[in-house]
């Protein structure tokens, strides 16, 4: 594009006119008009895509500055209106996903069919090829192919997911759909097909797939497994042995899952006891199921469907680009694991702690490393060409990308890169907070005022909590909640972790569940992203309070819900404090009695009953519950008072007060929220003091 000289025919006469004086209550100027359309035309900038809402001050214009005339003035304002153009997502349409192959290097062939539809053929590199199929502007279908992919395990599902991103979801109307995810995994298509051709071919398709049928083995072996504790003809026992593997044992692999192009390795589900209804497909005239690789996926699960509160915690499985002389490069054996999965308990290198607890163990493989064929052409004997050399290992490695990232204290982030044989950069000491990091990431962070290990960190919010009463009828409740850090101690994100053998993946784990359930818990009730997302009665359910509206929305002032929270290893330690049901006044009842309460009107009833509450008051301390969340996300209850005690004498071990405090961390298992946890932990008191 030539810039516009004085000579040529610019859009001065529009600029002074623009720069005459004007009221203060003129609107600003919208790039919705054609005026403005045609005196950018005019000066040279191409407008082949919508500039709907876009105004002038986004763009760095303002009417003074549009009264200027100098050459450099307008260059600079319209550089400015190009790279703003260049960073617009483009909208889903043929010319866009035309002008997105141009822009990221991907030969882009069109073709129109029969039916008046056009189908755009995406040639990804030497290993993928994508056809896009559009009618009136809808994306009707979507074809995606593989070199390496020989058993057909990527291309149903990866068709599936990119054809999710070219269309609307439910509701939403198709000009606000971008090309934003769509562009992600083609980048990523992209980028698998350069390692691999800068390594002299090397399949990395075919590296990331042997990882994913050995996990896959391992998966399908732990769950038969698990089946075989279970009662097989309890309803959902699949999914929920499919849930134990994922949030217990080594995690559930799964080849292009949500929205992400793929290899994923789901390690933990917030809520995983709770398994919605699997949405039916479409039904066909003659009555019998019809289901489209562009409309489905083969491996649907139920959690698919209601991605709110089965939220899932995943590794996604990559490669990158590494010198093989620095790390451990990638290697694409025929297997990562035997075929019996587990090792015999008379192997000489069996695990004593697998022996003494009988717990099995999985038999790894060690692969050989995977060496590139030599580059050198026939009769090329240069002994100094070290790039021709056989026997050279690619510059590749395997990388764990965290989805979503996690965060966790600095000495388990430290930890977690020792297993995988690197060191990270002590150097980098930032002022973070989990804190910082994963309640309130839009603020400032707590050690930014206060070194650490010196502040006291508090936190607070408000959230509505679905609870029932005796009546069995639903009353939404407000809960204030506070958030106490005594100890503030650096944190760290994990966004992504090179690796060289799936079992380092397997074995940290039990680690990560600790701390990916700790996050949604807190997340859960502090964090404004996610209670104003949450806001509604029907999103504050679970299994201890049914998922119905209230008729009967409750008055009473909130209830405090006090948590003391210390992060640090070797595990997080919660403790909760909520007032006795019994303990307040006004709101001296629970939500059993209160709606049979009333004061007395007479002053001399009044004055009696207030000194009664006030003996209540005396009576019936706080409830408090301490626990901690070990390995796996197991809750160990340390302290409570909401269950009594029996003591005993001798060694004798009060059974009876264990289970009962076990069926408190049960009940937060199932229900994966606090504030409802401390609704049912209320009625528990007066169950058992009734």
């Amino acid at each position: 594009m030539a810039t516009p000289t004085p000579s040529t025919n610019t859009p001065q006469k529009h600029l002074a006119a623009l720069s005459s004086p004007a009221p203060r209550s003129v609107p600003p100027m919208n790039f919705d008009s054609p005026a403005v359309l045609n005196m950018l035309s005019e000066g040279g900038v191409g407008m082949g895509i919508s500039m709907s809402g876009m105004g002038m001050s986004q763009l760095g214009l303002s009417v003074s500055q549009l009264g200027r005339t100098d050459e450099d003035e307008r260059r600079r304002r319209l550089q400015t209106i190009l790279s703003t153009l260049n960073e617009r997502s483009r909208r889903v349409s043929e010319e866009g996903i035309i002008a997105l192959c141009n822009k990221v290097g991907v030969e882009c062939e069109r073709a129109v069919e029969a039916d008046g539809s056009v189908v755009l053929t995406l040639v990804i590199g030497n290993e993928a090829i994508c056809d896009v199929q559009i009618l009136h502007g809808d994306v009707k279908s979507v074809k995606l192919e593989l070199a390496s992919d020989d058993d057909n395990i990527f291309r149903e599902s990866g068709s599936h997911i990119l054809h999710k991103s070219l269309t609307p979801r439910p509701g939403l109307n198709r000009i606000n759909l971008t090309l934003d995810k769509f562009g992600q995994n083609l980048e990523k298509l992209l980028k698998m097909d350069k390692l691999s051709a800068e390594n002299g071919g090397v399949p990395c398709y075919k590296a990331v797939f042997r990882i994913y049928e050995s996990l896959k083995t391992l998966f399908e072996h732990e769950k038969k497994m698990a089946l075989a504790v279970m009662d097989a003809n309890a309803p959902n026992a699949v999914y929920r042995a499919e849930r134990e593997v994922l949030c217990k044992k080594s995690g559930r692999p799964r080849i292009n899952a949500g929205y992400c192009l793929g290899l994923s390795l789901e390690y933990w589900m917030d809520r995983r006891h709770l398994i919605s209804k699997k949405p039916q497909p479409p039904k066909s005239a003659k009555g019998k199921e019809k289901m489209d690789i562009d409309s489905q996926p083969s491996e649907e699960y139920p959690e698919d469907s209601d991605p709110e509160h089965n939220k899932i915690y995943s590794l996604t499985i990559e490669c990158e680009s590494s010198p093989s002389s620095m790390y451990t490069p990638i290697r694409i054996p025929d297997s990562w694991i035997s075929d019996t999965v587990e090792k015999p308990h008379d192997a000489p290198d069996t695990d004593i702690n697998n022996l003494l607890l009988n717990t099995p163990q999985i038999d790894w493989l060690d692969p050989k490393p995977t060496f590139l064929d030599s580059t050198a052409p026939p009769g090329d004997h240069d002994a100094m060409n070290l790039d021709n050399a056989p026997g050279r290992l690619p510059n590749i490695r395997f990388v764990a990308k965290f989805n979503p990232p996690l965060v966790v204290p600095i000495q388990e982030y430290a930890s977690i890169f020792r297993q995988v044989g690197l060191d990270w950069n002590q150097q980098d000491l930032r002022p973070t907070t989990f804190v910082g990091l994963a309640i309130r990431p839009g603020e400032t962070d707590p050690l930014m005022a206060a070194g650490a290990g010196s502040a006291t960190t508090e936190v607070r919010s408000e959230k509505k909590v679905l609870v029932v009463d005796s009546e069995g009828k639903e009353i939404c409740l407000t809960h204030s909640n506070a958030l106490l850090v005594p100890k503030l101690e650096y944190s760290r994100t994990l966004e992504s972790l090179p690796f060289h053998h799936p079992k380092q993946l397997v074995e940290i784990l039990p680690t990560l569940r600790t701390y990916a359930f700790t996050t949604s818990l807190l997340q859960n009730t502090f964090d404004r992203k996610y209670t104003s997302a949450r806001s509604s009665l029907r999103t504050q359910t679970s299994p201890l309070s049914p998922p119905l509206t209230p008729k009967h929305p409750s008055t009473e002032p909130p209830l405090q819900l006090d948590l003391k929270l210390t992060y640090t290893p070797p595990a997080p330690n919660l403790t909760l404090h909520i007032p006795h049901p019994l303990s307040s006044f006004p709101s001296s009842f629970s939500t059993l009695d209160r709606s049979s309460y009333s004061l007395p009107t007479n002053p001399t009833d009044l004055l009696a009953h207030l000194l009664s509450a006030a003996n209540i008051t005396h009576k019936h301390h706080p409830i408090k519950i301490d626990f901690h969340v070990a390995a796996n996300a197991e809750i160990v209850v340390n302290e409570q008072n909401v269950v009594p005690q029996v003591k005993t004498e001798g060694h004798h071990v009060d059974v009876e007060g264990v289970e009962r405090a076990k069926r408190l961390a049960r009940a937060l298992d199932v229900c994966g929220d606090l504030g409802v946890w401390g609704e049912w932990v209320r009625r528990e008191v007066l169950r058992f003091e009734g």
